[in-house]
């Protein structure tokens, strides 16, 4: 267990990011398809759309399943938060 710990940590020091524009937010909210696709997870929104269907999503650990779901620009302030898709693809969104 040990050795795992170190490891995420290793990983989060080392994790990709991406910054979100203040124009990808509408009333300081972006939804779950544009916060993926403005992470560069999806080519595609449509892509975004199924991989948050399928439950292939999560923002902060918590799963994503609503494509309606939304995000408070507040919560991408400072460090920002970590956006996962599927098993090995995360980025740390933050705003610019």
């Amino acid at each position: 267990p040990l050795v795992r710990g170190l490891g995420d940590v290793y990983k989060r020091q080392n994790m990709p990011t991406a910054k979100l524009e203040a124009d990808s937010f509408t009333d300081d909210e972006i939804d779950a398809i544009n916060l993926v696709f403005g992470a560069g997870l999806a080519t595609t929104k449509s892509e975004a759309r199924r991989t948050i269907q399928q439950g292939g999503v999560s923002v902060d650990g918590e799963k994503v399943a609503d494509i309606a779901a939304k995000f408070p620009k507040s919560m991408f302030e400072g460090d920002g938060v970590v956006v996962k898709k599927g098993k090995k693809s995360f980025v740390k969104v933050s705003v610019n």
